[in-house]
């Protein structure tokens, strides 16, 4: 069993989650007491001192289970992650579920390999010695997930510290805290007692775990909730990763296939109503073919299936389009929709807003400009610029021209010309005539520049960014002294500088001078 901290009667503000499609109150929860913590993370420490002995392949095995009971329980897991974020069914067994069980896959296969030692190579004046690269545990690791992928974001980096040998605490948001979901999933699927831990509370538990020194802070949310929890840790010296938010660009160049571009861009778009860091909120597309692709895009945000009013409480895997999860989105949403058409950009709506659910509807604003917040700020909901471009260069200027760089994607049938593109764009993802899907491959390492975050996870990047990369260097240990130990001498000094003049050299003289100095330099230093 997996030990999970809830509701505590010394707790103040209680949080009540609501189903934001209804508005039906699903539970309440009260933010956990400062001993519940501090208990938390001496678990979290306890473990440690048995996971760090763990082999990897007995740890592969432990997610396994997880994967075994994803699996079993999709439906039921699919179903309840609707129910707190108010995304379509679809999202979320693909975005959530899906996309855990194949990481777990991937890792079963790589991990050994990615978290094996690693020889690596030893200068011939060290000769004699071995070197190699030990990627060990680190210690408890804090996950602070985000509200729009409730599962996904929470287990993708916690598997990816636990694989490392860390213990992990896991932080949900308070929007989407999963109680019943993650729990029961770590509970009832066996998985390593207390490897994993679930702590439910808002930003100021957050907080209070950040003061309690894990190991390493993995932080997934906005650029100022990522700020905060970086100066929180800075102090402390505690290493964080931030993956926060994006205004991804898509280009699109008149040699594209345009019907593969239009379809792209409405599900880049509107996948998880938008919804996603590296939602396409910028497209880009080339005068030559502007107009076209406009009026195909707006055909296609027409056609996709929607309701009134999601009272129905079954979802087949029909429904397109879920609603907004929070209030203070929606209203921020339609905040930056309403100034772009204030400011004189046109805004073309797929139908007219339905006050009986909390939806936006797929929505397209051309005419905006470079300082409008519809194209500078992340919008996170089913919102697109679209703006023409009349050369390759202006194309790259514009998708650059933002403070943010998590994804971008570039359409085209020249490859040459998209893999020069996707060289200059400034992010940490690009996609090729595809979109969103780079995080999708769980051997590609994953993570944004500037405004969007730092570091990486997935890929072997990402496992051994949780770990304590160890140099190891080995000497057999018959030698009395080294070279460059004292004591120093006037003939060391010589044949060090015959050294470096060899060093100079090129081809076979310099290996040969190299050997001849060293061999010198090495019998100087067993007479003295």
């Amino acid at each position: 069993m997996s030990a999970v901290a809830t509701a505590s009667p010394a707790a103040a503000a209680p949080i009540t989650k609501v189903n934001p499609r209804t508005g039906e109150t699903l539970y309440t929860l009260a933010e956990p007491s400062e001993a519940m913590l501090a208990e938390v993370m001496q678990r979290a420490a306890a473990v440690y001192e048995q996971l760090k002995r763990t082999t990897i392949q007995e740890r592969i095995a432990e997610t396994l289970k997880l994967r075994d009971y994803l699996i079993a329980h999709q439906q039921d897991i699919a179903e309840a992650i609707v129910r707190e974020n108010g995304k379509c069914i679809t999202d979320a067994l693909v975005g959530d579920v899906f996309t855990c069980v194949d990481l777990i896959d991937h890792y079963a296969k790589a991990a050994p390999k990615i978290l094996a030692d690693e020889k690596v190579s030893t200068p011939i004046m060290l000769m004699g010695k071995k070197s190699k690269i030990m990627y060990c545990p680190i210690g408890p690791v804090l996950v602070i997930a985000p509200w729009n992928y409730p599962l996904n974001t929470a287990l993708t980096p916690a598997l990816c510290a636990y694989l490392a040998g860390n213990p992990v605490v896991i932080k949900t948001s308070e929007w989407t805290p999963l109680k019943g979901v993650l729990d029961r999933i770590l509970q009832e699927s066996g998985v390593f007692k207390d490897a994993f831990q679930v702590v439910f509370g808002g930003r100021d538990t957050g907080r209070r775990l950040v003061a309690l020194h894990p190991a390493k802070i993995f932080f997934t949310g906005s650029v100022r909730g990522g700020k905060e929890v970086l100066a929180q840790a800075a102090p402390h010296l505690i290493p964080v990763e931030l993956e926060l938010g994006g205004k991804d660009p898509m280009l699109v160049f008149a040699d594209a296939h345009l019907d593969r571009a239009v379809h792209g861009a409405v599900w880049g778009a509107l996948n998880n109503s938008g919804q996603g860091c590296t939602s396409v909120e910028r497209c880009f597309v080339e005068r030559a073919i502007y107009n076209v692709f406009l009026e195909r895009l707006k055909t296609e945000f027409g056609r996709l299936s929607t309701t009134d009013t999601f009272s129905a409480p079954e979802d087949r895997g029909e429904l397109q389009l879920g609603c907004i999860t929070t209030p203070f989105q929606l209203e921020k949403i339609a905040g930056q929709v309403q100034a772009a058409r204030v400011q004189g950009a046109e805004v073309w709506t797929a139908y007219p807003p339905r006050a009986a659910a909390p939806m936006v509807p797929p929505t397209i604003v051309t005419g905006a400009s470079a300082g409008m917040d519809v194209q500078r700020e992340e919008t996170f909901g089913p919102v697109i610029t679209v703006t023409p471009f009349d050369s390759e260069e202006e194309a790259i200027h514009l998708a650059n021209d933002t403070e943010y760089g998590l994804s971008s994607s570039v359409w085209t049938g020249d490859l040459a010309r998209a893999e020069r593109v996707a060289r200059a764009m400034e992010a940490g993802n690009v996609c090729i005539n595809d979109v969103m899907i780079s995080e999708g491959n769980s051997a590609l390492p994953f993570g944004g520049v500037k405004q969007s975050g730092m570091g990486r996870y997935k890929s072997a990047v990402g496992l051994r960014n949780f770990c304590n990369i160890k140099s190891i260097i080995v000497d057999k240990g018959k030698k009395k002294k080294e070279a460059h130990w004292y004591p120093y001498t006037a003939e060391k000094y010589r044949l060090f500088q015959q050294v470096l003049s060899a060093m100079g050299q090129h081809g076979l003289s310099k290996w040969l001078r190299l050997i001849k100095a060293g061999l010198r330099l090495d019998k100087a230093a067993q007479r003295s």
